[in-house]
């Protein structure tokens, strides 16, 4: 048989991109389908070939670069020729668009437009992909492949939830230099999510308890910056207790309530913690005794409330805070759970979710997340919110029939 008579069809592996069924097979004609999700598993031959039937791997998996392959094979022992493509013409709309150029552009774009903490963390996955860049000589964006994506991912050291986050940023990265038609596909896009069987065993969403908060507050009145310590610390034990109840109150990350700014709080008590992907506000409301406080802050500090540092980079301010944060848990003694700042954001959905008429629609607003993640993550650990579902049930099942068990007879000797 002649090769050009061989049958070329796509072999699905475990890693298909296009989450089709391992071994599974697709042929060229319902791959020109419109709608059809590419991949890059290889295409096979099949078929008999100096009267020997085999089936064998071209190595390839684009249909042209396949058949050229497969019309010079005389025997099924012959080498798989290297498909040198035709080079574009330089009148090609694609650009040889450098790596640096890319990422300078991308995090240029989001400045100013997403959060600082957004965008610190773009520029510290694209810091480490341009270094791994330049150690495998790539220069331009067309150079990286899906197989270099996923010998990428393999060097990260962490966990699957986190390598799906670290992906994301990179399918964001490479889907805006493909709507600058800089490359013809993105190539992260077809790298196949990385499935974890302990992914779903994620930490606890733990919030502060109220005996938590009192703890804290105690420790700001009668021991941060007391005694010894008493003339080192510019920040005083008041300001810490400020610095919780906003973050508390209004669910705000540590960035926000470090940077935050009396503009936020309007005459009726509304303070605007976030902006949608469209433009509309999201407010909530805070007491008044903490609406004084920050107008008194304001009076004391300026619009910044909590200091404005000459040091334009967020992160510096941030990391500040966070030190008096650890330095007060250390006064508040032992702890059972580590306390870190984001715990009272989830302290603020714990208070939420506990007060009558609050649906979990409103807090998924208010955070800005979904109404699924919020049940996820944060509904079950509520043990009040539990304990008045237990009670529903027990009240429920109490008068309903059950069965008599009957005694077990007796062994007879």
């Amino acid at each position: 048989m002649d090769s050009m008579s061989l049958n070329l069809y796509r072999r699905h592996c475990a890693e298909c991109e296009a989450h089709r069924a391992p071994d599974s097979k697709t042929g060229e004609f319902e791959e020109r389908k419109k709608g059809w999700k590419r991949c890059s598993c290889s295409i096979f031959a099949s078929g008999t070939l100096n009267g020997k039937f085999r089936r064998r791997s071209t190595g390839l998996f684009a249909w042209d670069q396949a058949k050229t392959a497969v019309s010079k094979w005389k025997s099924w022992d012959a080498e798989i020729p290297v498909f040198v493509p035709v080079p574009a013409p330089k009148s090609a709309s694609l650009s040889k668009t450098t790596i640096e150029k890319a990422i300078k552009d991308f995090i240029k774009e989001h400045t100013g437009e997403s959060a600082d903490s957004t965008v610190q963390m773009y520029g510290y996955l694209l810091d480490h992909f341009s270094k791994v860049s330049t150690e495998k000589g790539f220069i331009a964006l067309e150079q990286w492949g899906p197989a270099d994506i996923r010998e990428y991912r393999k060097s990260w050291n962490v966990k699957a939830t986190t390598s799906t986050k670290k992906m994301s940023i990179l399918k964001t990265f490479f889907e805006y230099c493909l709507t600058n038609e800089w490359i013809n596909r993105n190539p992260a896009r077809l790298v196949r999510q990385k499935h974890n069987r302990n992914e779903d065993e994620e930490t606890e969403r733990i919030p502060f308890s109220d005996e938590d908060l009192a703890r804290m507050f105690k420790a700001c009145e009668s021991s941060y910056g007391k005694g010894e310590f008493e003339y080192r610390y510019r920040w005083t034990g008041q300001d810490l207790a400020d610095f919780i109840s906003v973050s508390v109150y209004t669910g705000l990350r540590i960035s926000d309530v470090a940077t935050f700014n009396v503009q936020r709080l309007l005459k009726t008590g509304e303070c605007h913690i976030r902006t949608t992907k469209v433009g509309n506000k999201v407010h909530t409301w805070i007491p008044e005794w903490l609406q004084e406080r920050v107008r008194q802050r304001a009076l004391m500090y300026g619009p910044r409330i909590f200091g404005a540092s000459e040091n334009p980079d967020t992160a510096v301010l941030t990391d500040l805070w966070r030190r008096k944060l650890v330095r007060l848990w250390g006064l508040c003694g032992p702890w059972k759970e580590r306390p870190v700042h984001h715990r009272f954001r989830h302290t603020f959905v714990r208070i939420m979710l506990q007060t009558p008429g609050v649906t979990v629609r409103d807090v998924a607003e208010l955070i800005g997340d979904t109404e699924e993640s919020v049940r996820k993550h944060y509904a079950a650990w509520v043990p009040e919110r539990q304990a008045r579902v237990t009670k529903v049930l027990k009240d429920a099942f109490a008068n309903k029939p059950k069965p008599t068990f009957l005694k077990p007879r007796e062994n007879q000797a």
